[in-house]
């Protein structure tokens, strides 16, 4: 499902901003720069999109990061409960699980503070 959702977010990318994303770890910081973006719009923007519509970009962007984590760090997708609901989730080797989808949530809703390529740097097996 989440590898479905990575797809949505390079076929956007490319759409959208004319950017083609490859799987590379590079690629995190293009995400970065557009999720920047699309908070600037977010920002400006009155009215502001649904919840829902911020919800499904940050859906295919964040899974894209957990796939691009998965792919190069071997870790597996799974889910994880926060206050009763259950959300995909990336468990990497070391047993640590993250949220990447709630990250690019917050990255375009909060801006620069919730920067999504600091947060996979700060992932990385060390």
């Amino acid at each position: 499902m989440t590898e479905a959702y990575s797809l949505d977010a390079v076929d956007h990318a490319k759409a959208h901003f004319g950017i083609e994303l490859d799987w590379s770890e590079r690629s995190v910081e293009a995400v970065e720069q557009l999720l920047a973006q699309m908070n600037r719009m977010y920002v400006g923007s009155n009215p502001r999109p649904s919840e829902e519509e911020i919800s499904a970009v940050a859906k295919a962007y964040g899974s894209y990061v957990g796939e691009v984590y998965r792919r190069h760090h071997g870790a597996e997708w799974g889910t994880m409960t926060i206050e009763g609901g259950s959300f995909p989730a990336v468990q990497a080797k070391s047993g640590a699980v993250f949220w990447p989808i709630g990250k690019a949530l917050k990255r375009i809703k909060d801006g620069p503070a919730e920067n999504i390529a600091f947060y996979y740097r700060g992932l990385l097996p060390k």
